[in-house]
């Protein structure tokens, strides 16, 4: 068995639940992913500002605990968005248990580039930081080449198994309403991690 199928094989059991439980598991799952991301990236970035001294108003022991609080929020809540599209969305929408680790790679790509304004980056973070987003595009590419599961998932708007009936047009809408969820969620939790970080 190739890597890819084991970190992106179909769950064991797809459930056709009702599309309305559908689409509140692929809202909160993706939301929560979403948010869960951009949680660890801006803790990162204050991490790395702890550092160096550079947290701005705050001590450095004020931003290590926000930064090591956040991170630890952002990796619970990218394992909420997973179990929320297992045991909610069930098969509807793309599959947030084959895409959260690209997600929290690029996360981790990201939060160099979140630290605080005069932070000193060492190269070592920016390494891992390029590693990370090359790990995560490779990633998503084996995803992507799964095929019409990984962006649309295995339920259609229906309620219908599309492993037995051919996705339509419409049920194209969800992958980049999931998307649309995990952006808007992303810009909220990067805002709330800029408030607690200013205050």
């Amino acid at each position: 068995m190739s890597l890819a199928d084991h970190l992106f094989k179909p769950p064991p059991r797809i459930v056709a639940g009702e599309p309305a439980t559908g689409w509140i598991g692929l809202l909160t799952s993706w939301g929560a992913l979403g948010y869960g991301a951009a949680a660890a990236a801006k803790s990162g970035g204050l991490l790395i500002s702890s550092a160096d001294g550079a947290c701005g108003a705050n001590s450095p022991t004020v931003c290590a605990i926000s930064g090591w609080g956040g991170l630890l929020m952002g990796v619970v809540l990218m394992a909420v968005g997973t179990l929320l599209g297992i045991v909610v969305a069930r098969g509807f929408g793309p599959p947030t248990t084959w895409w959260v680790l690209p997600v929290g790679l690029g996360a981790l790509a990201f939060a160099p580039f979140q630290a605080a304004a005069g932070a000193t980056i060492a190269w070592g973070w920016l390494i891992v930081a390029a590693a990370a987003a090359l790990v995560a595009l490779w990633l998503a590419g084996i995803a992507v080449r799964r095929g019409r599961a990984a962006l649309f998932g295995w339920i259609r708007l229906d309620g219908i198994d599309a492993r037995e009936v051919p996705h339509r047009p419409l049920d194209q809408l969800v992958a980049p309403v999931a998307v649309a969820a995990a952006v808007a969620a992303g810009s909220f939790g990067a805002f709330v991690l800029r408030q607690l970080s200013e205050a």
